[in-house]
């Protein structure tokens, strides 16, 4: 915990009131370390200001020690060694913190400052050079028995050498009995800044605070987002060792950006749901190559089927899993979120706050699919007793409507283990993607990323049996899906009931001839529907029909042969 290291550095510091020493606070790139510091400093600072006020029989048991002088010089910007003792003197006060700071024998801040701009201008021509010089020791000799701390070591220059800076950190140590404080991530050094931090850390440093967690910076930034949604990126954070608050930093802004576009009285659950989302979104965006975790992966995966897989990628999904099941099991918010970090049109809110105040998002169903997950946990913890068996099918039988396919064909599957019968609960779902694909087929759309779905359901909804007769014309369909992307359920239908010699004719005869495509060639129309139904088994099967009525046209005439096999090998890209 950083208060435990808080507690630690504040002892390591008053226990060397009278000695110079040299600390090093490390951690990762974005954990929080510049934040840990400044917040200890701060506190400490504030806490002897607020002791002044008490008896001197009490104030004599807590001398102060943070009333100090004290510099704060970021190394960014910085190209050599005078201008960094320049930083120095001009950033050197005392007692930092206090409104009204007590006059003492230092040289007065604006001299210092003056100073500090005459020494950075050329008077070598003039003869000068040798008064500036003296400038720069006058500055420096105020320097004495002060916290000094460097920070910003990865963004230094190249013409900073960091064998100046750790040197000047002796001399400070050594020489001005000088408190100082460096703020650095050694794996972000490079080349031979590297090898000569090594060099000089066991010369120089005499303690290390190593900064691990990011849950400070966490808190600091969600002060207005629920105890419990905080504790969930905190325990992200932990479980996946993503400890840059610049990740959590972007997820904290978005989630509040979807948060004004509900409603105040939106469910706990939902406000859940939302932030794992974008906890999700984010972490794939930015850390699912690393992690070896993407969108297809956002499914139920039985143990025995992930045998293949990396240590890497099983590490990842069963940390995912831990956090919540909602991770790796996706919704109709899913789609939507998906939608932004996949650019491929404006997040939908008005759907949100539908979605928002529906009974898909209700607190009951929300209670409902927490059940049936808590459910799915005790059987991969191994915590199922006798009664798991039925207490599952029940649970199971109340999301049916709420969860997707992949699940309830998990659950199914589970059921069977312990020689469950589930004809009635599988008809039960069957009778429910009837009923949604009445109204709307395209929720059924079964593709790669749609995980493992019991195969009694892939066949009734390939066999779903719908007028054809009613349906519009392929073309029609065609053109408004993919051309001017308006359509309906009976659109999606006709082409998904086309069949191979519908599709010769749209591309070579009834496109040539439909007014409606005169700016638009069957190539184009044939790039669009690929694009679109990229994935999926309906795009799939689209492609291999189109190559092989391009393969049967060349076999017709040689003249066609090798335009149809330029035309083949586009599909592809």
């Amino acid at each position: 915990m950083n208060l435990d290291k808080a507690r630690h550095l504040e002892n390591i510091l008053r226990e060397n009131d009278n000695n110079g020493i040299a600390i090093a606070i490390t951690g990762s790139w974005g954990v929080g370390k510049t934040f840990f510091w400044k917040k200890f400093l701060e506190k400490n600072a504030r806490s002897e200001q607020e002791r002044n006020f008490l008896p001197y029989s009490i104030k004599r048991k807590f001398p102060n020690f943070f009333d100090k002088k004290y510099a704060y010089i970021s190394l960014f910007g910085i190209e050599n060694l005078a201008d960094l003792k320049t930083a120095i003197c001009s950033n050197l006060s005392s007692n930092h913190f206090k409104e009204e700071v007590t006059p003492d024998i230092e040289i007065p801040l604006f001299v210092k400052k003056g100073l500090a701009k005459i020494s950075t201008v050329n008077f070598s021509k003039n003869g000068f050079s040798g008064s500036v010089r003296l400038l720069d020791a006058l500055l420096f000799l105020q320097v004495q028995d002060a916290i000094i701390c460097f920070d910003d070591f990865e963004r230094m220059s190249n013409k900073l050498d960091i064998k100046d800076v750790m040197g000047l950190a002796n001399q400070l140590k050594l020489e001005k009995n000088c408190q100082v404080i460096l703020i650095l991530d050694e794996d972000k050094a490079e080349g031979d800044n590297k090898k000569k931090y090594a060099e000089y850390k066991e010369k120089l440093i005499d303690e290390e605070i190593k900064i691990t967690s990011v849950e400070p910076l966490i808190r600091a930034n969600a002060k207005d987002i629920e105890e419990s949604l905080v504790g969930l990126m905190v325990k992200f954070a932990d479980e996946l060792e993503i400890h840059n608050f610049r990740f959590f930093q972007k997820v904290i802004k978005l989630y509040k950006a979807f948060r004004k576009q509900l409603s105040e009285e939106v469910a706990d659950s939902t406000k859940e749901i939302i932030l794992i989302r974008v906890l999700q979104c984010y972490f794939i965006s930015d850390f699912g190559e690393k992690y070896e975790f993407q969108w297809e992966n956002i499914k139920l995966v039985l143990e025995d089927k992930q045998i293949n897989w990396s240590e890497r990628k099983t590490k990842t999904y069963e940390a995912l899993r831990a956090i919540s099941y909602n991770f790796i099991h996706s919704d109709a918010w899913l789609t939507e979120f998906k939608k932004r970090f996949d650019q491929v049109g404006e997040l939908d809110f008005s759907l949100l706050k539908e979605l928002a105040n529906s009974d898909l998002i209700s607190e009951k169903n929300n209670k409902s699919k927490d059940d049936f997950h808590k459910c799915c946990e005790d059987f991969w913890g191994l915590k199922v007793d006798k009664k798991f068996p039925d207490n599952f099918y029940e649970k199971t039988r109340l999301v049916i409507g709420l969860e997707n396919l992949s699940n309830l064909s998990f659950a199914l599957k589970v059921l069977e283990i312990f020689n469950k019968d589930v004809t009635v609960l599988e008809q039960e779902i069957i009778d429910w993607i009837n009923e949604e694909m009445e109204k709307d087929t395209s929720q059924f759309r079964i593709n790669e990323g749609s995980g493992e779905i019991r195969v009694v359901f892939k066949d009734f909804i390939k066999n779903f049996e719908f007028n054809k007769e009613k349906l519009p014309q392929l073309k029609d369909a065609i053109f408004k899906i993919y051309i001017k992307q308006a359509w309906n359920n009976k659109d999606e239908l006709s082409v998904q009931k086309a069949n191979k010699e519908d599709w010769e004719k749209i591309l070579f005869d009834e496109v040539s001839r439909d007014s409606r495509f005169d700016s638009i060639n069957s190539s184009y129309i044939v790039k669009k529907i690929l694009e679109r139904e990229k994935g999926s088994d309906l795009g799939k099967q689209i492609s291999n029909w189109i190559t092989e009525i391009y393969n049967e046209k060349a076999k017709e005439d040689k003249f066609y042969k090798n335009y149809m096999s330029f035309l083949i090998s586009r599909l592809d890209n």
